[in-house]
């Protein structure tokens, strides 16, 4: 089975890729859903908890909504992001590994996986392959300013937190432009999956 990973800025199309592979038939998985379903498991919760009071920004007696607050800060401080991934990161790749291991099973020939930090963590060696998807960083500022409720400080905050596009376009098998229109991105998706096939 191969395996692709599909990585990119924040703002740069990689969910609508994501949309349009499960369109045309394959099977792909965001590593982003993978960490929300994290979020919802209070065990889960209570280990970040214990991690971030060790970290001195937690009291003893923390609640579940004190954790939220504190994590809720993580682009603010390097500190908080290495206590979050500290927990988080291993069963994110606990997850990945079998999800793809349930697919390979069930006789898939080749499967998608979203991680916007691919490369910043050193998962490509998990795939075959790997895709950048490419955007200027002046228009992946307005799709973000007309998706999300970030200032451009916090948008700046997180394209620093990500290599630059040339920095993933060095090291990805295959590079994606969307600098264009839905319509010719979506198009390019297509071009792009059916050498897959």
């Amino acid at each position: 089975m191969k395996k692709i990973g599909i990585t990119g800025g924040i703002g740069c199309g990689k969910s609508f890729a994501l949309d349009a592979i499960k369109e045309a038939g394959f099977k792909a998985l965001d590593a982003d859903d993978v960490t929300k379903e994290l979020w919802q498991d209070e065990n889960v919760v209570k280990k970040i908890g214990l991690k971030l009071r060790d970290y001195g920004y937690l009291s003893d007696e923390f609640t579940s909504q004190a954790v939220r607050a504190v994590a809720s800060r993580a682009f603010e401080n390097m500190q908080i992001i290495n206590a979050l991934e500290t927990v988080l990161q291993p069963m994110i790749l606990e997850k990945l590994q079998l999800w793809m291991k349930q697919r390979e099973e069930e006789g898939e020939k080749t499967v998608f996986v979203v991680v916007p930090l691919l490369f910043e963590c050193g998962l490509q060696y998990l795939f075959d392959e790997t895709v950048t998807i490419n955007a200027d960083n002046e228009i992946r500022e307005r799709r973000l300013q007309l998706s999300r409720p970030l200032s451009a400080a916090g948008i700046n905050l997180r394209f620093n937190r990500q290599w630059a596009n040339w920095a993933r376009s060095r090291y990805a098998t295959h590079t994606i432009e969307n600098n264009g229109t839905k319509e010719e991105f979506k198009e390019a998706i297509k071009t792009f999956l059916r050498e897959q096939l």
